[in-house]
């Protein structure tokens, strides 16, 4: 999808991105998962498996393809439709989840699911904006 566009950020934004994000909802989905006890995991294989596909590839070329194009992009339409297109796709994303089983929410909704993609959005526009300054910086150098 990325190689698609017309403008992106160079590739070691991407893959650096791509790794921090990585971490980051790893972590985050353990710690909730595991620690909290607010959602839990299907044990069954295809519903675990479709979570772990979302988890290390929808989720996370998701938000690298929100960041190439909000932070390529010169208009504001594009930036507002891309955060929309985004949100919207990755809130379907869990509410298939939820719906097939794949996740069984324990004290967990809705609303914190979207806090959760917001904060994720927020912060990939940030780590975006720090990579990309970081890599010219040592392009100039």
């Amino acid at each position: 999808m990325l190689v698609t566009l017309p403008k992106k950020l160079p590739l070691k934004t991407n893959v650096l991105l791509y790794m921090v994000l990585s971490i980051i909802d790893i972590n985050w989905m353990a710690l909730l998962s595991n620690n909290l006890n607010l959602y839990r995991f299907s044990t069954q294989i295809p519903e675990f498996l479709s979570v772990i596909l979302y988890r290390d590839f929808v989720y996370g070329f998701t938000l690298i393809t929100f960041a190439n194009v909000f932070l390529t992009a010169s208009r504001l339409l594009v930036k507002v439709f891309i955060s929309l297109y985004v949100f919207l796709f990755l809130l379907i994303c869990c509410l298939i989840l939820n719906g097939t089983e794949a996740v069984t929410n324990v004290k967990w909704n809705i609303y914190y699911e979207c806090v959760v993609l917001l904060i994720m959005m927020v912060l990939t526009y940030y780590l975006g904006r720090w990579l990309l300054y970081l890599t010219r910086k040592e392009r100039s150098a």
